[in-house]
């Protein structure tokens, strides 16, 4: 199998077929560019868990958040509300931390 590689991926491609502008022709993937490729696919993987965690958080929040913001809330859910605001906070400062992608420092869910 032949490739067209860049500095960021790669096609497979056949005989005759043409390159792109920007391409290199090669028989094997070099090293290098299967190790960028793992790191998209990890970072890819850790950004699909950090947007399903935030949506979970912002569908628990939101009805909360319509409490608070009609005055009807109350002190247990007053508290339930803070906490999960919180976690929403830490989730989408978590790719800033140390071990993003590769070991995300997840913040622990509130005990509702």
């Amino acid at each position: 199998m032949s490739y067209a590689i860049t500095n960021s991926g790669w096609r497979a491609i056949g005989e005759g077929w043409e390159l792109a502008e920007g391409e290199t022709y090669t028989e094997k993937l070099p090293e290098w560019l299967l190790m960028v490729a793992e790191h998209q696919r990890i970072e890819a993987s850790a950004r699909i868990t950090l947007n399903s965690l935030m949506d979970e958080a912002d569908k628990l929040i939101q009805p909360l958040q319509d409490d608070y913001d009609v005055g009807d809330i109350t002190d247990d859910n007053h508290a339930r509300w803070k906490a999960w605001k919180r976690y929403r906070s830490a989730l989408s400062k978590t790719p800033e931390r140390g071990g993003w992608p590769a070991t995300p420092d997840w913040p622990t869910q509130p005990q509702t």
